[in-house]
């Protein structure tokens, strides 16, 4: 089984470059045994646990990632087929929005019509089209971060912008 937050504890790790692991096991309490088990995926983690490291590196994939197992919040996206650069997020995302525009006058349509006079095909339409928004939502946030990353934006001030617009909207 896919153990994403051990992939992206990984893949932060890489990016940290300088942190060592040693710094953010005993900046998270955990003995540096068990923060490379986590990260080798031999050792399951729990809502606490992720939220602990995911504060001590304090990186929003990271936070992204275990806010997506914790409380099915949408993720980024990592493609495994596409390059992980800010023009694959960016040409990605507008696929995922040109999906969801053709998909939308028709989901308009069926949500409009009475239940009981709607088509089999205006209810898969209703059934799609969550998806289809979710999932360019997701790639949304995936071309941000790519941005932020290629204008010199640091995880931590992005974050730091997405604090003060939730506090600022109620989120």
């Amino acid at each position: 089984m896919r153990n994403r937050f051990a992939e992206e504890l990984t893949l932060t790790f890489e990016r940290m470059g300088g942190h060592k692991q040693r710094e953010v096991a005993d900046k998270a309490h955990y003995s540096e045994s068990t923060v490379s088990r986590i990260r080798a995926g031999l050792k399951n983690t729990d809502p606490q646990t992720r939220w602990t490291l995911a504060n001590a590196i304090n990186d929003l994939r990271l936070k992204y990632t275990a806010a997506s197992l914790d409380y099915g919040t949408i993720s980024f996206q990592r493609d495994r087929k596409l390059k992980g650069d800010m023009f694959s997020a960016l040409v990605k995302q507008r696929t995922e929005q040109s999906q969801r525009e053709q998909l939308e006058p028709e989901f308009e349509v069926a949500i409009t019509t009475e239940p009981k006079f709607r088509t089999p095909e205006q209810n898969l339409i209703i059934q799609r089209y969550p998806r289809e928004r979710v999932e360019e939502i997701s790639a949304e946030i995936t071309a941000l971060i790519k941005q932020a990353d290629y204008a010199g934006i640091t995880m931590s001030q992005l974050q730091h912008v997405i604090d003060e617009v939730n506090d600022s909207t109620g989120g």
